[in-house]
Order: C-alpha cells, then structure tokens, then sequence
C-alpha cells in the first residue's frame, strides 16, 4: 500500500469525462458527475439499465488494452476505470498514465489519482469531504451534517440581509438569531 498525498482541487470539466464499464458503480459515478458535467462517454459491453435513462454517450463495445488506446485523445479531462476485472484495471490505468491522464479506479484508490468526495453545491459554494478514499460512507454522512450546518448559516444570512434592508440593529438581531429565533 503507498501513502499518496491528496491535493484537494475544483477541477474544470469542459473536457469529456471517460467511463470504462457500466455496472452499478460506474452508474453511481455517472450521476455524481452529471450534477457537474454533460460531457460523459461511458464505454462498456453491458449497460445497467439505469443508462437508458441518463443524457451520457453510451459506446458499446468489449474494452481491451489493444482498442482502449483508440478511445484516449486531448479531449478527455480523465478516466474512471470501472470494470470487474481489477487486473484489466490496472493495465488500462497503466496506459492512461503514460499518456499523462489521471485515472480513478473505483476498486483501487492506491492506483487512482482522482477520489471522488462527497460534495455539497450551493449558489455560490462547493465544498467538497473526502476520506482520501479510506471510508467513503463517513464522508458521506459529514457531508450530510455539514449541509444542515450550512443550510442553517444561509437562513441566518438571510435573515440578517433582510434586517440590513429594513434598517434594523444587525447586533440585536444576530442575537435573536443565535438565541433560536
């Protein structure tokens, strides 16, 4: 096992997204980078049923490492290697890192240099929890706390725009606020 260090980022995904595999949680992958991105091309010779209802390119085909490489160009931001086959995995991650592609393997976070976190989106925040891959489920329920903590602080924001607005103390209100309205 490495000790990879994660740098946390917002990565821009003008770029196609490549999905390798379409079983259940390619589709979980799927619809967390929907909310983010249209630009998904999902390649697989057996879909979830689940596809037919997604806005994705669906390329059906049997994925080798010989006709892997004719599905790698400029355009692809990076690629999730999905398959039930951990060994074809890891020679198809193998390939995306000579050419300089970040990969993310779901079984395998030691071979990924993306993880995906668990996210929360607002107007004008993103925030993103991540376990560096260690326990995805306690992400997942930080996240969930962390969203009802923010959900409260924007109600508190409005209110005390809405006092700012009508003229009102801003101290005397954030004390009412903080007193449980």
């Amino acid at each position: 096992m490495c000790d990879k260090v994660y740098f946390p980022v917002i990565l821009n995904t003008d770029k196609e997204v490549l999905i390798i595999g379409a079983g259940n949680v390619a589709l979980r992958k799927t619809k967390k980078l929907l909310e983010f991105t249209k630009k998904i091309k999902i390649v697989s010779s057996e879909f979830h049923e689940e596809f037919d209802n997604l806005n994705v390119n669906k390329i059906k085909m049997e994925i080798n490492e010989d006709n892997f490489i004719t599905l790698l160009n400029d355009e692809i931001s990076f690629v999730v290697l999905s398959l039930n086959n951990k060994e074809l995995n890891r020679k198809l991650g193998s390939i995306c890192k000579k050419k300089n592609i970040m990969i993310n393997v779901v079984d395998d976070k030691d071979l990924s240099d993306i993880i995906f976190p668990a996210t929360i989106r607002k107007e004008n925040l993103l925030i993103a929890v991540s376990t560096k891959g260690e326990c995805p489920y306690y992400s997942k329920k930080l996240k969930e706390e962390l969203k009802e903590f923010i959900d409260r602080k924007d109600k508190e924001a409005k209110i005390l725009i809405d006092a700012r607005k009508k003229g009102d103390i801003l101290e005397d209100t954030y004390k009412t606020i903080k007193r449980g309205l």
